[in-house]
């Protein structure tokens, strides 16, 4: 055997165990730089040695290096979904040149496709129970779940009222992962699918105005969508949100919280106008710290509560708070946005002029966000006082029945097309990346274990699309996943 077919095997072999080592490298990093982050930040706060600080930080490096953990995860499905076809391949080629292959070029490529669809869903299948190995345990009466792994918010799952003396066991570890796989592979099939159509109609020169619309739409609408049921969610199930999400979305939010609870009390049926059910206790403080008339928190007394209290000190102008709660985010979501795209793109730079472009993307992205607050408060107004009665009338909608549920409701739905302040590559990312948020307030977070072959079954399926996709036809795989999958495979 010559030099330069031993440099050729040589180049081969280590081509293919490059998507392996990718892939470990990649969910490394993804499940450890959290943990360094954090564990750089409880260093810091405590008065520990030197050796102390490196065995903390050295236990944090080793935290994620083990058989159970997400890089080897990762490894395995990216490892089984390209090295079965490649040695599928090399087999198929020495059959080929011992003359003993029968498979024609549409045959080799067809059983090249499933074995590519086989081999990421069995890839799958045996790697998701890597992940799930370990069981999840319930603490106490409250049942909140410990040992969660690396891709999913354990933390944040439901609890769960535990029998006394029993023993039940539960899934959901991978939860967030599977969402986010099916929320993938609906796009991709989605994607595949409005471009056969789209050919289809061209060759027919039938395309009309919707068709050509659709598209520029489609990805506000599921932002639009996704959004209404994260903030509902929000208000009425914040348990079913991670704990640093919805805290995030207070941050931005900035409300009082005894007016969110007044509105979950409403929905309960506690807070009732007209009648003393000893609620007046909830809003009459934050009279007090506003200079507002008492009997403006008491429900007994005032149908419905003023507007003027929902904007917090901006006046009873409706559109005049809309402004405010618009300028103070944007201030708010300049202060992150542009010095985070100043730092993404701070290796293209090459002049002051080159800031413009990063500046402007910030700009944009505040804009977005302040549009989304401001438009939620305003539809909220518009629906509770301005426009709502006006058009029903209080004998058909109350007023309890708007702040019970139906105000927020309208808030919910409007707020989510300020999306279309970003453009359009913006608008995919993060509607992409609101969607499974928004299935898994849906879905339990914790469920019986029996059941679990349902989660095992949807993981896989949808791997098996994506990885299939990123090795035959990646550019159909949108957003930054779709990046960073075909550095890895390809």
């Amino acid at each position: 055997m010559d030099s330069a077919t031993i440099a050729r095997r040589h180049y081969s072999s280590i081509r293919v165990l490059r998507p392996i080592l990718r892939a470990y490298a990649l969910g490394y990093l993804s499940s450890t730089t959290p943990k360094i982050i954090t564990c750089l930040r409880r260093i810091r706060g405590h008065d520990l040695s030197l050796g102390e600080k490196l065995k903390e930080l050295s236990r944090t490096l080793a935290s994620t290096i083990r058989l159970d953990a997400f890089p080897t995860f990762c490894a395995l499905l990216a490892g089984g979904s390209t090295v079965f076809p490649f040695l599928f391949f090399r087999c198929l080629m020495h059959l080929k040149r011992r003359r003993c292959s029968t498979f024609s070029p549409l045959n080799a490529a067809t059983s090249m496709r499933l074995l590519r669809v086989a081999s990421a869903f069995l890839s799958a299948w045996f790697s998701f129970n890597l992940l799930n190995r370990r069981p999840i345990r319930i603490l106490g009466a409250c049942g909140q779940s410990q040992g969660a792994s690396e891709p999913s918010n354990a933390a944040d799952q439901d609890k769960i009222q535990l029998e006394p003396h029993s023993h039940p066991q539960f899934a959901g570890r991978t939860m967030d992962l599977t969402l986010f796989s099916l929320t993938r592979a609906a796009d991709l099939m989605v994607c595949m699918g409005w471009a056969q159509w789209q050919q289809w109609r061209q060759s027919r020169n039938q395309r009309t105005l919707a068709e050509r619309v659709a598209p520029n739409l489609a990805d506000s609408g599921m932002f639009a969508t996704s959004a209404a049921i994260v903030m509902w969610a929000w208000f009425y199930m914040p348990e079913r949100l991670p704990k640093s999400y919805g805290k995030w979305i207070g941050e931005v939010a900035q409300v009082d919280g005894r007016l969110v609870e007044a509105l979950r009390r409403a929905r309960r049926g506690n807070f009732v106008y007209g009648k003393d059910t000893g609620q007046a206790s909830l809003l009459q403080p934050m009279c007090e710290d506003y200079d507002w008339p008492m009997e403006w928190g008491d429900p007994s007394q005032t149908i419905p509560i003023p507007c003027e209290m929902v904007h917090m000190g901006s006046g009873p102008s409706c559109e005049k708070h809309a402004v405010s709660r618009f300028a103070r985010t944007f201030k708010f979501a300049c202060a992150t946005y542009i010095p985070l795209q100043v730092v993404l793109r701070l290796r293209s730079m090459k002049s002051v002029a080159s800031l413009r472009q990063p500046i402007s993307a910030g700009l944009r992205s505040s804009a977005f966000l302040a549009s989304f607050v401001s438009l939620f408060y305003y539809s909220v107004c518009l629906a509770r006082t301005r426009v709502g009665p006006k058009i029903f009338g209080r004998d058909t909608v109350t007023p309890l029945m708007w702040d019970s549920g139906l105000c927020v409701g309208a808030g919910c739905l409007m707020c989510g097309w300020s999306i279309l302040v970003e453009n359009a590559r913006k608008r995919q990312e993060i509607a992409l990346f609101v969607a499974p948020r928004a299935a898994a307030t849906v879905l339990p977070r914790i469920y019986d274990k029996q059941y679990q072959y349902r989660e095992r079954i949807a993981f896989s399926i949808s791997a098996a699309i994506l990885l299939t996709c990123l090795q035959e036809q990646p550019e159909m795989v949108r957003g930054v996943f779709g990046r960073i999958g075909r550095s890895v495979l390809m």
